[in-house]
Parts: structure tokens; C-alpha cells; sequence
């Protein structure tokens, strides 16, 4: 069986990494490393074996924790391309996805058992409740394509594991739009009760209830925006154009 072992680094950009393991084998793969001291500490008190090192991109909070592991383990960075897989034990696989949009290098990882999808570790991709920024090198149209093909390809039970905690803001900047939003006030609510250290994973269909860049279809949605869309007639146009408006005002948020 994989094991998921979530690592959070208190820093103010608040980094998620991730370790996979097997539990019988002891074989394990670590995804974009910040703090390499307690996943160091992890790997041997466990007496896992590190595979290798996976990186979704490389912005430097993203790799920061490569060389130490490297130094540590002999274990290799792993470059891979468009749709190469890690098989983890006869069940489970690691399938690799380009996904271009916060840098044109991102790519993310699906965790897939018998071929079926499990988990999306999405970096700076998709967030809960948001989606990265294309400050540093990205591309906003990139990014639209890019999480629209996640969100129509993966199952809504797919657990997502991102690069990052931004949950309250997102949810807080997501109220703003849709303020009858229930499920957001919960979103809210949940978060601010929870340990960000141990919070569980969400799933992408509960993603889907609140995150606006994911509710371009959302009425309430649309009516913010009604004279930035009242001009279009294509939906693909109306939902690119909702979607880099959203992105600009969460830059400036």
C-alpha cells in the first residue's frame, strides 16, 4: 500500500511537500522538498529507501530541499517528460502531466491505482480554493487551459495535495464573488478550526463548490462580472475571459 506523509513548512509561503512510500517494500519518492531536515529525520527513523526526487517546477521553494536529500541518499532529481509513469509496487503508479500555466515547465503528478486515479499532487497548479499566479515566467491563458483540461479529466474523488496553503485567503477571496455561497462559509469555517498541518485532503468535487476559478459557470459568479461578459456570445470566450479576470484581482488581493 502507499503511504501519503504530508510535510508543512511554517515559512511565509507556506509549503507543502509530500513523501510516498511503500509500506512493505520501504521504497519512497519525495515531491517538491522545502525543509529537508524532517523528511531526512522521516526517511531514517522508517528506514524507507528514497527512490528519487520529484519536482513539479522549478522555482526554488519548490527544490530547496533537493541537495540536502541528495547528499543524504544518493538519490536521483528525477527529469521527466509529458505522461511518463513511476510504477510504486504492482498497483499503484505515479503518471506525470504537463501542465503549463505558472511556469510553461510545471508539470503535476497523478497517483493512479490499477490505472484508476487516486490523488493529484498539483503544486503551484491548482490550489484549494485557487490557482496559481503567472507572475514569475507563466502564462494566464496557459493556466486556464491547463485547469480546465484537470477538472474535465479527473474524477471528482480525486484527493488533491498542493504546493502550497493558501485555503483561508482563497476562501476568503472566493466569498467576495459569491457571497450566498454556503459551502464556502463552511470552507471557512472548517479551515480556521483546523490544524494546517493536519488537514486532510479535498477532494476536486468539493473544489468545485468553491473555488471560482473553477465556477466560471456559476450565475452569481457571471453577474459580478456581468459587463466584462456582456459582449461575448462563446462560453469557451466567456469562461477564459471570467477566469483571467479572477486571476488579475486575486494578484493584486
Amino acid at each position: 500500500m502507499i503511504q501519503v506523509k504530508t510535510f508543512f513548512a511554517y515559512n511565509e509561503l507556506r509549503n507543502y511537500s509530500y513523501l510516498l512510500y511503500e509500506d512493505t517494500t520501504g521504497d519512497a519518492w519525495v515531491i517538491d522538498p522545502y525543509e529537508a531536515n524532517p523528511m531526512i529525520k522521516y526517511i531514517k527513523e522508517n528506514s524507507l529507501v528514497l527512490k528519487g526526487i520529484l519536482n513539479t517546477h522549478r522555482h526554488f521553494d519548490h527544490i530547496r530541499g533537493n541537495q540536502p536529500l541528495q547528499e543524504a541518499f544518493k538519490s536521483p532529481v528525477k527529469s521527466l517528460m509529458d505522461a511518463d509513469q513511476i510504477i510504486l509496487n504492482p498497483q499503484f503508479m505515479l503518471e506525470t502531466l504537463d501542465t503549463p500555466g505558472h511556469t510553461m515547465d510545471h508539470q503535476v503528478f497523478i497517483l493512479k491505482e490499477n490505472n484508476q486515479t487516486r490523488a493529484l499532487f498539483s503544486g503551484d497548479t491548482l490550489f484549494n480554493s485557487g490557482v496559481g499566479n503567472c507572475k514569475n515566467g507563466g502564462n494566464v491563458d496557459q493556466l486556464y487551459q491547463t485547469t480546465r483540461k484537470l477538472i474535465t479529466t479527473l474524477p471528482d474523488e480525486t484527493l488533491l495535495y498542493p504546493g502550497h496553503d493558501y485555503a483561508e485567503k482563497n476562501l476568503e477571496f472566493a466569498l467576495t464573488f459569491e457571497p450566498e455561497n454556503a459551502n464556502i462559509r463552511e470552507g471557512i469555517r472548517k479551515v480556521k478550526a483546523q490544524d494546517v498541518a493536519l488537514r486532510e485532503p479535498s477532494k476536486l468535487g468539493s473544489e468545485k463548490m468553491v473555488n471560482p476559478f473553477l465556477r466560471l459557470t456559476s450565475p452569481e459568479l457571471r453577474q459580478r462580472f456581468i459587463k466584462d461578459i456582456k459582449a461575448l456570445d462563446d462560453t469557451a470566450d466567456i469562461e477564459r475571459n471570467l477566469f483571467q479576470t479572477i486571476r488579475a484581482l486575486r494578484d493584486k488581493w
